[in-house]
């Protein structure tokens, strides 16, 4: 049975004069954190070198060192859009296997007590709540969004696919991945189209991305920053929404909790 979004009142804060950090609490696994970092640098370089494959910004000097650039370019983006698609698919299968912080059902808002804590995310960021709702794992705030950039994630990697099946005449990528020219909304120019505005959304949520983590990293003086190198953040025990048991099972911190 689905937990009952408890009033406002009985909603966790945390008070001045209380300590915030108060125990190292194992969240962040070694695939999600090795995934995490491997799609960063995959996104830096993609747009770096999509960039250039759409409008080349160095200027060569002959038209043979032209194709030469252009052809290195053109192999290290598909290089990272292989490390990109990899990185992908293992985070996508580790949403069901891994421990709880890292499972979809705790990232996809879905129950009545996530869309609460979610709007209680929404109260903070507007200056409406004094302090963020305590988790352990991810708010269900960037749980949307996260959901929001997964669909985008997979998007960018078939329009990939879709253009260089267009480009390979033949061969299992053709018969796979050739169909661009039926793409509904433009054809190829229109799957072209997509794969360069999902590549600037990135971009743009990596940017919101950052400023989010070192806001919460400052306010609730967790580690979360940290938490993607060491997979430990610093977490004040029984206080958090999962070890109250309010957003579903996270029985490693409750287990640490036992063991504290």
């Amino acid at each position: 049975m689905a937990a009952v979004a408890p009033p406002v009142s009985r909603v966790p804060d945390i008070a001045d004069d209380e300590s915030i950090g108060c125990g190292p609490i194992y969240v962040w696994e070694i695939p999600v954190r090795i995934t995490h970092w491997l799609i960063v640098i995959s996104i830096v370089v993609l747009a770096a070198t999509g960039l250039y494959i759409h409008s080349p910004y160095l200027a060569p000097s002959n038209p043979v060192e032209a194709s030469s650039r252009m052809a290195d370019v053109r192999f290290w983006h598909e290089i990272f859009a292989i490390v990109f698609s990899l990185s992908v698919a293992v985070r996508f299968y580790w949403g069901f296997v891994g421990n709880s912080f890292s499972s979809w059902r705790q990232i996809i808002p879905h129950r009545r007590e996530q869309f609460y804590f979610m709007k209680e995310m929404a109260r903070y960021y507007l200056g409406l709540r004094k302090h963020p709702v305590p988790y352990t794992g991810h708010n269900h705030l960037a749980g949307l969004a996260y959901t929001i950039v997964s669909v985008g994630l997979f998007a960018q990697v078939l329009s990939g696919l879709l253009l260089f099946g267009w480009i390979m005449p033949t061969g299992p990528f053709h018969v796979l991945f050739g169909w661009g020219n039926a793409f509904p909304w433009g054809g190829i120019q229109g799957v072209r189209f997509l794969h360069n505005v999902m590549t600037f959304l990135f971009l743009a949520f990596m940017v919101h991305h950052v400023y989010s983590a070192v806001l919460i990293d400052i306010e609730e003086r967790n580690g979360v920053l940290s938490s993607m190198f060491s997979g430990y953040k610093n977490i004040r025990r029984g206080r958090t929404v999962e070890s109250l048991g309010l957003v579903g099972a996270a029985p490693e911190e409750q287990a640490a909790d036992e063991d504290a």
